[in-house]
């Protein structure tokens, strides 16, 4: 008497099937977009075929997988990953860190910060490093110092509104990232120091973009933040570095910004 057994998944097809859930696609709308048969996605999926690299790539940029993710599907294959992941000091990098130090040095007066895929701020200009003294040098948990209380986060006026927005994006980009255990704390820690503060709730005549409201000085500081990535990065690093760059709202932020530039 013989049994069979059924094939067991690969890493691969595992991870395969996990970014296609989080992408909602079903097996045949991922065949279309990868240009694979769906007989094909559902074996390499189960195991009974084992993907090259080329269809790798296929599936990876069908599934717009970030490249830190590409990489360790190709590993999970049995491959050499393809991204690198460079310092903005190393010799290939240092062209692009420079156009990112060109961009903080370009919106002085206003602050404006680098942060990575782990919320992290890595850089600043020297608006940003007078505006939070606090930061010091070196990678800043941002969730730690925004979050937590202490200083930064008795700073913010509109605390609820602005940390619930921090929180939505954070629970966004760890949802879009794939398995990230370094993410998952950071989302876990975020909500932990929130959860005794109500959801904010956007009612008519809110603000239309909610970001901090600072209590500098007995003031009031109204400022708005947009954010400049590099949209098409082939390395890791610069894939994910995102610029922030604060603005001010009204006049008397505007004032401010440009006084606490001139401040020696």
């Amino acid at each position: 008497m013989t049994t069979s057994t059924a094939p067991q998944a690969s890493a691969f097809g595992r991870q395969m099937k996990q970014w296609r859930r989080i992408s909602g696609l079903s097996q045949l709308d991922l065949a279309v977009r990868a240009g694979l048969s769906q007989r094909h996605v559902s074996f390499i999926e189960t195991g009974r075929s084992r993907p090259g690299e080329d269809v790798i790539h296929k599936v990876a940029e069908a599934l717009d997988v970030p490249l830190r993710d590409r990489n360790l599907m190709l590993e999970a294959a049995g491959l050499t990953p393809t991204y690198q992941e460079l310092q903005l000091s190393d010799e290939m990098a240092a062209p692009y860190g420079m156009v990112v130090q060109k961009m903080l040095d370009a919106h002085m007066p206003y602050p404006a910060f680098v942060i990575n895929r782990w919320w992290e701020m890595v850089n600043a200009n020297e608006s940003g490093r007078k505006l939070f003294p606090m930061f010091g040098d070196g990678p800043v948990d941002l969730v730690e110092t925004f979050l937590k209380p202490g200083p930064i986060r008795e700073m913010v006026d509109n605390f609820p509104a602005a940390s619930w927005t921090f929180l939505r994006r954070l629970r966004r980009e760890v949802t879009l990232a794939g398995p990230d255990e370094r993410l998952d704390d950071l989302l876990r820690r975020a909500e932990a120091y929130i959860e005794d503060i109500p959801p904010d709730i956007e009612k008519p005549g809110d603000d239309l973009v909610v970001c901090p409201n600072l209590k500098i000085d007995g003031r009031i500081i109204r400022t708005v933040s947009m954010v400049a990535r590099f949209g098409t990065a082939r390395e890791v690093t610069l894939a994910e570095l995102r610029v922030e760059l604060m603005y001010p709202m009204d006049d008397e932020a505007d004032q401010f910004f440009k006084a606490m530039a001139e401040d020696a």
